[in-house]
């Protein structure tokens, strides 16, 4: 036997059909994928195909012949793309599939393409390009006269890519395991064009910057050059720092928010944007210096990420229900203030807390200092050490008031401008300062939706041109559809919840998030219907102004179930078990519970304003989130048209797929990247003005 290895995407598949369709040759594959059958026999074939790495081979015989078919890595990886969404994992988003195959991080992809391409290319007898093969591929298969005996070709029978796709290939359709219907459609999107170059078509500039970046090398020592395209970056040196003096982009990014005791959205788009960095800093560590600035402090990327990780698990292992009481002196300030503002009239506490000039200084004596007494050491090595600095919340940047670096802000929502009813007034005297910072020294916002931005633009249109959407996500390795009986057990234990089918809602009690609108439209629905086992469960807990939301007494009032603060680790076992979301606040700059509750094929019935039909689209059902029988109507619907929940439930998971919080963090980058470069272009203009004036 011979070995025919190749990165997915190569040919190799092709080449199988050419041995066998000219030269009478069969071949098997040699693989280590658990749902797909592996032939007992294989080894006993003349030819055994593979795409792992050459020390996981089995036989591990070293005087076994090795032929390698290496392809543009661009191609190989754009087709690959497609490959995963239309066949190994449908309904998969092709930029985010390119972007992590890309990647390749932990060694995903075969190791990924450079380094599948780097072992094979050492350790090969013969090599066929795959360019070769497609302009002549009984030139290139007869290559294997080396170290094989070939038999006589039948030129006659030579199959194109056409044929393969339309016809009843031997290898790539899964003859063998499917039925002529099923390997006749797998063919069809198994062979995809057979050309070269397919990438330009295909590959977005940023991630074929991002490619070159990572694999010049081999495409180099292959013979692959990058074209003058004119696309994003493609004249700026990419190799090393040694070669591109702009590296290493020195950033920073302003994290308190990670340090408030309750989790909500600001604190994990921050969290999960700083996993996704680790990921790009790890693997391009020439080009990323990534730096938290916390409680006064700069702590490294690695080190930050690492604490959060470590937070989340004693969360996990230690809070259950309830948070425990933590008795360091900023914890016990916090809860007396979160008591004072709870009791007190909204004008009083203002004017006695959040205005009066002494009981701040003695609140801040009392935490250590002033923000510029706690921060301006760390000012000071930020000035030197970073280029730019990424404020996350707008409200937070009195943390880098004196700070002067290049300042790029996210902007969440405009809901104190849009709807300020559902503000107190220390908040939206603080949210206003932050946007007033924004519209005076930002030197790029990035905005969660296109939502977001109409509304940021329609406040300031002077941000129009360094303004960006970068939408967040949720994180597909917790939210996942779950139906382990004996897990769902415990959870329902824990919660207090029964057997009885329910709606679930999920948000701080507050009165933007429109609960009462949800469980008055829920009350109006058991009315009309006479259903008598569905319930409503509340998660969340208590935000500010929490109102009562329905009488003690009211008919249905069993049938409400609040089960207070949720773990992480349980909302995916809640959203999986519903019958659908329940999600209709008054506005929203983003939205991640239907995200994250489409991610484990909830259907999600939503407010049709603001940013939800943007994130939804076609996965629920939009309401009117002030008309309680429009919203007693779609409950209805979900609860009695099972056919539509199963069809709302699969279009759900596909639309989740569109997200991913790696796009967010490579989407992020970017903005550092340009920002820092405009920068640049400025400073250069103002030393060599000819250069950028036309003169008389």
């Amino acid at each position: 036997m011979i070995w025919l290895a190749s990165f997915p995407r190569s040919g190799n598949t092709f080449f199988r059909n050419v041995l066998y369709e000219v030269y009478g040759l069969e071949s098997s594959t040699w693989h280590m994928e658990a749902n797909y059958p592996l032939e007992p026999d294989y080894d006993r074939f003349p030819v055994v195909k593979t795409h792992l790495l050459p020390h996981q081979l089995i036989p591990s015989n070293p005087e076994i012949k090795k032929v390698y078919i290496v392809r543009d890595g661009r191609d190989a990886l754009v087709s690959m793309a497609h490959h995963r969404k239309d066949i190994v994992e449908p309904g998969t988003d092709f930029y985010v599939n390119l972007l992590e195959a890309i990647l390749a991080m932990e060694g995903s992809f075969f190791g990924g393409w450079s380094e599948n391409v780097k072992q094979w290319m050492e350790c090969a007898d013969i090599v066929i390009r795959f360019e070769d093969l497609i302009e002549d591929p009984i030139r290139e298969v007869e290559k294997l006269r080396q170290i094989m005996d070939l038999p006589h070709p039948n030129l006659e029978k030579l199959p194109t890519f056409q044929s393969l796709k339309f016809g009843k290939p031997q290898y790539g359709s899964g003859r063998k395991i499917l039925g002529e219907d099923e390997a006749a459609n797998m063919a069809k999107v198994n062979f995809r064009k057979g050309k070269t170059g397919g990438w330009r078509e295909e590959m977005p500039p940023e991630l074929e910057q991002l490619f070159w970046e990572l694999h010049h090398h081999q495409m180099e020592t292959l013979g692959y050059r990058r074209e003058k395209s004119g696309k994003r970056n493609a004249d700026r040196p990419v190799a090393n720092d040694s070669q591109n003096p702009s590296w290493p982009y020195r950033i920073l990014i302003e994290g308190n928010k990670t340090e408030d005791p309750h989790m909500d959205g600001v604190r994990r788009y921050l969290e999960e944007l700083l996993s996704g960095l680790v990921a790009f800093q790890r693997r391009q560590p020439d080009k990323w210096r990534i730096d938290v600035l916390t409680q006064g402090r700069i702590i490294p990327l690695f080190q930050y990420h690492h604490k959060i990780n470590e937070r989340r698990e004693f969360e996990r292992q230690t809070y259950g229900l309830q948070r425990p009481m933590e008795f360091n002196l900023d914890s016990i300030i916090q809860r007396v203030l979160v008591v004072m503002k709870k009791t007190l009239p909204d004008k009083v506490y203002d004017e006695i807390i959040y205005k009066a000039e002494p009981v701040r200084k003695v609140l801040n004596w009392l935490r250590g200092g002033t923000v510029y007494e706690k921060y301006k050491k760390a000012w000071q090595v930020a000035a030197k050490s970073h280029q730019l600095i990424h404020i996350p919340l707008p409200q937070n940047y009195y943390f880098v008031d004196e700070l002067a670096l290049l300042k790029v802000f996210t902007v969440h929502d405009m809901t104190h401008r849009i709807c300020p009813q559902f503000h107190d007034q220390s908040n939206l005297a603080l949210a206003g300062k932050g946007m007033d910072y924004i519209a005076t020294d930002a030197a790029a916002v990035i905005n969660v939706s296109d939502s977001t931005q109409s509304d940021l633009l329609e406040q300031f249109p002077h941000l129009k041109d360094r303004s960006y959407v970068i939408y967040e996500a949720a994180n597909a390795d917790l939210f996942k559809y779950q139906e382990d009986p004996l897990k769902w057990k415990e959870i329902k234990l824990r919660y207090g919840l029964d057997d009885q089918p329910y709606f679930i809602s999920l948000s701080t009690m507050e009165p933007r998030k429109n609960l009462k609108n949800i469980i008055e439209g829920f009350f109006l629905m058991l009315s009309q219907t006479g259903a008598s086992d569905v319930r409503l469960v509340i998660c969340g807990r208590k935000g500010w102004k929490h109102e009562k939301l329905f009488p003690d007494d009211h008919l249905f009032a069993e049938r409400i179930h609040f089960t207070g603060h949720v773990l992480d680790e349980d909302l995916p076992w809640l959203y999986s078990k519903a019958l659908a979301l329940c999600y209709i606040p008054h506005y929203e700059g983003f939205g991640l519970p239907p995200l994250e509750a489409m991610c484990c094929r909830t259907p999600v019935l939503y407010g049709n304003n603001s940013a939800l039909p943007e994130i939804a689209g076609e996965a629920g059902l939009p309401v009117d989130q002030n008309d309680i029988q429009d919203v007693a109507r779609q409950l209805t619907r979900l609860l009695e048209d099972k056919n539509l929940v199963k069809e709302l439930s699969a279009k759900a998971f596909v639309r989740s797929r569109h997200f991913s919080w790696l796009k967010t963090a490579f989407q992020t980058l970017n903005v550092y990247e340009d920002t820092i470069q405009n920068q640049t272009l400025v400073e250069n203009a103002s030393i060599h003005p000819s250069k950028h004036t036309t003169g008389l």
